[in-house]
């Protein structure tokens, strides 16, 4: 678990979509640098008033992880987080047992006069119970007034028996604990925001685990809305940079003999090593030279390097468009901070 800053107010989305409406909640999340996509703010709204977790796909680098995680940071919420791999157990999900020290109760208990058979139920104590990520979140949700966040990470690499594992918590907010009890929280109010993030590549999330969800597809974004996050990730970034940058990410899309397109985050990497070489000259040299955060697979790299003649040309010729979304993404930027500096 990643503890909220204690420091600072903890906010309850639920509470702010209520009372102030998805776009207040949409603006606190931009404050970490997140673009939110209005269909996912929507989504979002509607997820955190069921109480239903949050089931988002799409393609990679499109930024599902860095939503949630900046619905975490925006909201200083405490947040679990559980990555999808082969090899989770229920231990890593749910809970498990320290058995070394419900032996070393028992034989203390019995060392001290009390029956073996009083000794072993009562080593079944929530004092000997390791909770996992994600009932951990449920637990710590019955507990505080303020919900945790729950990110299960690429939720298609999970095997079926923990998909298993996670449908009655995911869909009744608790999980029955063998000799001990029920553990979590009914109250579907109550339940920690859970987010499950899917690339949809290595294997279909069952019905039962999906009918359990709010669902969302994250559409890689449009070349002007990838201009305001640009904005937004790397405000150090001048606004020709940028606009550069929007241009290099655009051709390449375009080119055929590229198969693994350059998505959001190669657009930020790129944009961010850019950063300290401004003012910029452009040249093939330079271009080649960065052609590593754009191609990620050998024969991608090959052909970007027999187009890098085309990718200087493209940042050469006028494109009004991108200008002029720069332009704005800048203007909003800056009026933005205006307005954060006065009600400081």
């Amino acid at each position: 678990m990643v503890p909220r800053n204690i420091n600072v107010p903890s906010i309850d989305p639920r509470q702010l979509v209520d009372s102030h409406g998805q776009a207040a909640l949409g603006d606190l999340i931009a404050q970490t640098g997140y673009v939110i996509q209005n269909r996912l703010l929507g989504d979002l709204k509607h997820a955190l008033r069921s109480g239903k977790p949050w089931l988002i796909e799409g393609p990679r680098g499109g930024g599902k992880t860095a939503l949630a995680e900046a619905l975490a940071a925006a909201c200083n919420l405490p947040c679990f987080y559980l990555q999808g791999m082969q090899g989770l157990s229920l231990d890593d999900v749910l809970y498990s047992w320290d058995r070394e020290g419900q032996n070393q109760w028992v034989r203390q208990a019995t060392a001290s006069g009390k029956s073996l058979a009083e000794a072993r139920r009562q080593q079944w104590s929530r004092e000997y119970l390791i909770l996992g990520e994600a009932l951990g979140a449920f637990d710590l949700a019955s507990e505080r007034d303020i919900a945790p966040v729950l990110i299960i990470d690429e939720a298609d690499k999970l095997a079926e028996h923990i998909e298993d594992m996670l449908l009655q918590l995911l869909g009744r907010g608790w999980a029955h604990v063998p000799r001990y009890g029920d553990i979590g929280i009914r109250d579907c109010g109550q339940w920690p925001v859970v987010v499950l993030l899917s690339n949809d590549i290595r294997h279909d999330l069952s019905p039962p685990l999906r009918s359990r969800c709010v669902y969302s597809w994250l559409e890689p974004p449009t070349p002007r809305e990838e201009v305001r996050i640009l904005r937004a990730r790397v405000p150090t970034a001048s606004a020709r940079l940028l606009a550069d940058v929007v241009k290099i990410i655009n051709c390449i899309r375009g080119i055929g003999g590229v198969t693994d397109k350059p998505g959001l985050r190669e657009s930020i990497d790129l944009l961010t090593a850019l950063v300290g070489y401004e003012p910029i000259t452009w040249s093939e040299e330079l271009i080649d030279e960065h052609l590593c955060f754009l191609g990620k697979r050998n024969k991608d790299r090959a052909n970007l390097e027999k187009g890098v003649a085309r990718l200087l040309q493209a940042i050469r010729l006028p494109h009004p468009d991108i200008d002029r979304w720069v332009e704005s993404a800048c203007a909003d930027h800056v009026s933005k901070l205006e307005k954060s500096e006065e009600s400081v």
